[in-house]
């Protein structure tokens, strides 16, 4: 090899390892990686052991400056070969645990442009032991069927949840046998079900009223109505708003929901008052009809402060659309 290109190599890697000390120090950090950027192929084996390098403290900041260098430099597999070997990396500290995850998700979503098989492969890796946000974005973005089960199981973590919706949204159709399934299945029991088995079940439900069920599949989804838990009932409800037979699924579902609005926390009751809203059409019937019967739920006093706010919504709105209608037809 020309000694001259050996001496600017060195000195070019020499340059690498004292911008990955500031990284490290995070003095001026941002500059430091641009600078690594600009040195070119010279920075990517100072930049590989740097990545590779665990970090007990946790502060992942740097070594996810190092993924965006790396990816400036087209060193996609540099990124690949560490998520390769992610999985078999056992980390028992939480704290070193949550800055390698951090960085994982940074070396995923640098990749999340790739078809390719190994790619997939890593990410199932990393999906089958635990659920990483940046992972499930990247899976999604593959929309493989057999990605389904990972996004599902990322349904339940709070981190993972509106990734893994907009995933399965993007797969459709594909997804939603699997997500009844979900949403009809209590772990480990009705009695007994685990919060990350309700949350899953809530999240599976308001996937499917975005991606559409038939009318057979809303006949074995209806009893979710009248699930126990409030927000699994209700998400049901809205369900069959959007996807229930025109007359009786949908006031049926207006009537479940006037009675969840008696004990609902204030969240859901905004909640149940928009989706009430705007199916006004169905949700004045209903009240009509609960008043000229006198209806004993409308005797609670949290649902008639509700359904108040919902009647002037409801006015507004025929308001707008008459206003609308009359302007059409001039």
């Amino acid at each position: 090899m020309d000694p001259a290109g050996e001496t600017v190599g060195a000195l070019g890697r020499s340059k690498a390892e004292r911008l990955i000390a500031r990284l490290q120090a995070l003095y001026d950090a941002d500059r430091a990686a641009l600078e690594l950027t600009a040195l070119g192929p010279a920075a990517i084996p100072p930049l590989r052991k740097f990545l590779f390098q665990r970090e007990p403290s946790g502060l992942y900041q740097p070594r996810v400056l190092a993924v965006s260098a790396l990816a400036a430099l087209k060193a996609e597999d540099v990124l690949l070969d560490f998520l390769w070997n992610a999985p078999a990396v056992d980390i028992v500290d939480p704290v070193e645990r949550t800055g390698e995850d951090a960085v994982i998700n940074a070396a995923a979503r640098a990749l999340a442009h790739r078809r390719d098989e190994k790619l997939f492969a890593a990410l199932i890796g990393i999906a089958g032991c635990r659920s990483l946000a940046g992972v499930v974005e990247a899976l999604g973005k593959m929309r493989r069927k057999k990605a389904i089960p990972y996004l599902i199981k990322g349904l339940a973590s709070d981190f993972c949840r509106p990734v893994a919706e907009a995933a399965l949204h993007e797969i459709g159709a594909a997804a939603r046998s699997a997500l009844i399934g979900v949403a009809l299945k209590a772990i480990p029991s009705v009695d007994s079900e685990t919060v990350s088995s309700l949350r899953t079940r809530r999240s599976a439900v308001t996937v499917l009223r975005d991606i559409g069920v038939t009318l057979e599949q809303w006949s074995v989804l209806e009893p979710l109505m009248w699930s126990t838990d409030e927000w699994l009932s209700a998400s049901a409800c809205r369900l069959g708003l959007a996807r229930g037979q025109p007359s009786v699924d949908k006031e049926e579902a207006v009537r479940r929901l006037f009675h969840l609005l008696r004990s609902s926390d204030w969240l859901l009751s905004l909640e149940i008052e928009t989706w009430l809203a705007d199916n006004y059409d169905v949700t004045s019937r209903v009240i009509a009809e609960a008043i000229e019967r006198a209806d004993p739920v409308l005797q609670d006093s949290q649902v008639r402060g509700s359904l108040l706010r919902v009647t002037a919504r409801i006015a507004k709105a025929s308001l707008a659309r008459r206003f609308c209608e009359g302007v059409d037809s001039s």
